[in-house]
């Protein structure tokens, strides 16, 4: 038996669309074994198993006959949602790669692992801080995933707003523009860099503007007409920018200072709407995919 750590990952941060990932301090515990299942698997146990076999093929070795998979969060008031933008299926994805890798000595390197988990999601930027912790840049380059972590300044805290309203990936994403004006692109372009920047140095006054979009917020604000009240509420308690997590459904601030204020505010800002949910207030983690048993 394998047993691995994952943890939940925010994707896009705004303005960086399918290129930026963060690693959150929420994680859960995948056991995979080699055996058949026991009838009461996670939901997300199918998704985990198909990652373990496609890591087998990858490495050109037989599939097991049956795996089975035991899903456990690391705390169960923080579980990692599902369907709420915070990279339950990368987690899962992550979690069947590496308990394979181990189960067959470690063949794979780590851009295999990163191209076989790129593969299944269709894009990098969750799979990534899955598998490697930490906030990553992912890019594609002739068929292959690149990748490269960025060092985080200290005290940054992240504030969650999830929702009890699901959004699907592959509906929400179907609502993304298929073309952008040239001014529109270099909005999200510029931002995207001074995102990275602006995080890596701790100058917290320019989240509010680099975490701006002009590419995939707006169309999915129309399945979540209060997305832009709750990040406005979030900069009114001293957050510095907030975002979309992923494709939707929670909304993320960055905080560093009267974060219980900002989840309030933002809880509030959604009852105002009509929307229930919760609050979570976490932080960046440097911990990816860990294997913890054996």
């Amino acid at each position: 038996m394998v047993t691995v750590r994952v943890p939940a990952t925010s994707a896009n941060l705004g303005s960086g669309f399918d290129c930026l990932g963060l690693a959150l301090a929420v994680t859960a515990e995948v056991a995979v074994t080699v055996e058949p299942p026991d009838g009461n698997d996670h939901s997300l146990a199918p998704m985990i198993t198909t990652a373990a076999r496609a890591a087998y093929r990858e490495a050109g070795r037989p599939e097991p006959a049956e795996l089975r998979v035991v899903w456990e969060d690391s705390n169960s008031k923080r579980p990692i949602p599902i369907a709420r933008g915070l990279g339950a299926s990368a987690a899962a994805r992550a979690a069947g790669i590496v308990a394979a890798n181990v189960l067959m000595d470690r063949p794979l390197s780590d851009d295999q692992l990163l191209n076989v988990g790129a593969q299944l999601e269709g894009h990098a930027d969750n799979i990534a801080p899955a598998l490697f912790g930490g906030m990553q840049i992912v890019i594609r380059d002739a068929g292959d995933w690149l990748r490269l972590a960025v060092p985080l300044a200290e005290d940054l805290k992240i504030v969650l707003f999830i929702p009890d309203l699901e959004m699907l990936t592959r509906e929400s994403r179907a609502r993304l523009p298929q073309r952008l004006k040239r001014e529109d692109a270099i909005f999200n372009v510029g931002r995207a860099a001074m995102l990275v920047a602006a995080l890596e140095q701790g100058r917290w006054e320019l989240l509010d503007a680099s975490t701006q979009d002009r590419l995939h917020q707006s169309a999915r604000s129309e399945q979540f007409p209060a997305l832009y009240d709750i990040i406005d509420a979030a900069k009114d308690a001293g957050a510095h920018g907030g975002y979309l997590s992923g494709a939707g459904s929670t909304i993320a601030a960055f905080a560093t200072d009267d974060v219980e204020r900002v989840a309030r505010l933002m809880q509030q800002a959604a009852v105002a709407r009509g929307y229930s949910g919760r609050t979570m207030i976490t932080e960046p983690s440097t911990e990816g995919a860990t294997i913890i048993q054996p």
